[in-house]
């Protein structure tokens, strides 16, 4: 094999290392989702076809192509602060560069390397470091649930939404991979890497020896510096991931409570799933309405997490009366309608016991307030609340409550056809539902009553069974 068939063949290498590095550190340091789904494959191919077309064409724009490639990865990823995403491929940059100068690049040049002997040991080491790269990234996905935080929660993952404790870098966690890798970016052109910074000439217009003791001590300074900074991020995963473990028990135990108390309740069986689902789909649609600026991902995550518990006050109801095949008298009903306060009560003690949740603060106001109108009549309960002052997720649960009440199938009453239950959710707009709760709800009919059939099905499919 001739030399520029060797240089082209190493700077693919190269290319190939710097960029699987580069969407490890940008993934697993800095938390970055970058590109997801069937368009990642798309963009990994469109990337190797980059680094193969840079490196015939010139190898001193494969690294330049790299960093462009991977700052638009990051950014495709995100939902806000584009621009810092692109701003984050220079430390993520210098990160990688703390990592494969010392193994891949310093060897060659510390024994002076050159021609065909140079060449030969840089495909040498980078194969073996893309080889490590690739186990490392199989690894990671295969341990996605200790190195990415932010898939840790197995009940989170149950219920498609995120985590109870989404793992975010701190300010020193941050400062320090920013630092690192800036530092190591100055490094790796001190040697003569082409990068574009220029930092190469800073470092000779200031005259600063290329000796190389300086060389080997720079070197192992950076790799030092890089692994501290990566364990300083591991024990933070440490501790989110087992902060996530003890959210996911506390709320299971929750969760368990609420279906015992649906099981108590002979008349609402699946009412909790279904409730769920119904809320989800309706905060999903106010996100492009009226409400859009209360419906962040986290009101989303909680209201989600937190619907299953809207009725776990019922436990402190009688069977006598949660299993009456009639209509309850006067008397029975008000003891049924204390199952709101209740609710409240013992989710407010369950939170002065685990610590602050944000969705339990919502599953508090779901359960006290998803019986109020929206009107202020009398008919709602339990504190005759109006208006905005019911809170936006008992608004939303009243909605969705009315709707599975009228129509599931109850020991004292068949169940009603979903357009006659539409119907009569549209009669109580402005009285006893919030109007713009109500929009949200029939704007997503189709994927109510999809939902709807879908839970039908698993019933019958139950039975047959």
């Amino acid at each position: 094999m001739n030399l520029n068939a060797l240089s082209i063949f190493s700077d693919i290498s190269e290319g190939l290392v710097i960029y699987l590095g580069f969407i490890l550190v940008a993934k697993y340091l800095f938390f970055e989702k970058g590109i997801a789904g069937k368009e990642q494959i798309t963009f990994h191919l469109l990337t190797l076809f980059g680094i193969i077309s840079a490196s015939v064409c010139s190898g001193d724009f494969v690294s330049t192509f790299v960093i462009i490639m991977g700052a638009i990865w990051i950014v495709f990823g995100r939902e806000s602060l584009k621009i810092t995403g692109v701003l984050l491929a220079v430390p993520i940059m210098g990160i990688m560069d703390g990592l494969f100068v010392p193994f891949v690049v310093m060897p060659g040049y510390i024994n002076k390397l050159k021609g065909d002997a140079l060449l030969y040991n840089r495909i040498i080491l980078q194969t073996i470091f893309i080889l490590i790269l690739v186990f490392v990234t199989r690894f990671l996905a295969k341990h996605s649930t200790f190195f990415d935080p932010a898939r840790s929660s197995e009940v989170a993952d149950a219920l498609a939404i995120g985590t109870t404790a989404n793992r975010s870098l701190s300010k020193v966690e941050k400062g320090l991979l920013c630092f690192v890798g800036i530092f190591e970016l100055l490094f790796s052109n001190l040697l003569g890497i082409e990068r574009p910074v220029g930092a190469q000439m800073w470092f000779s217009g200031f005259g600063i020896s290329k000796q190389d003791y300086t060389v080997i001590l720079l070197g192992i300074s950076t790799f030092i510096m890089t692994v501290i900074v990566i364990i300083v991020v591991l024990v933070g995963n440490k501790r989110v991931y087992y902060s996530d473990k003890v959210s996911d028990m506390q709320f299971n135990i929750i969760v368990m409570m609420a279906e015992i108390v649906e099981n108590r309740d002979e008349n609402t069986g699946g009412h909790i799933q279904r409730t769920a689902k119904y809320v989800e789909i309706i905060a999903d649609n106010l996100k492009r309405g009226p409400y859009k600026e209360y419906m962040t991902d986290q009101f989303i995550n909680d209201i989600k997490v937190a619907a299953p518990l809207h009725d776990i006050g019922k436990i402190h109801v009688s069977d006598l009366i949660l299993n009456k095949p009639g209509r309850l008298t006067s008397e029975e009903f008000e003891i049924m309608k204390t199952h709101a306060e209740e609710g409240r009560k013992l989710l407010t003690h369950t939170k002065a016991h685990l610590g602050e949740f944000s969705y339990l603060d919502m599953a508090i106001d779901m359960a006290a307030y998803h019986h109020e109108w929206w009107d202020g009549s009398a008919k709602g309960y339990p504190e005759n609340l109006s208006g905005e002052a019911i809170p936006l997720c008992a608004r939303i649960m009243a909605v969705a409550d009315v709707f599975d009440a009228l129509t599931a199938k109850r020991c004292y009453k068949e169940a009603m056809p979903v357009k006659k239950a539409i119907k009569i959710i549209k009669s109580e707009t402005g009285t006893h539902f919030d109007p713009i709760v109500v929009d949200a709800f029939l704007d997503s009919i189709n994927l109510i009553e999809e939902a709807f059939n879908s839970f039908e099905k698993d019933v019958v499919n139950a039975v047959n069974n």
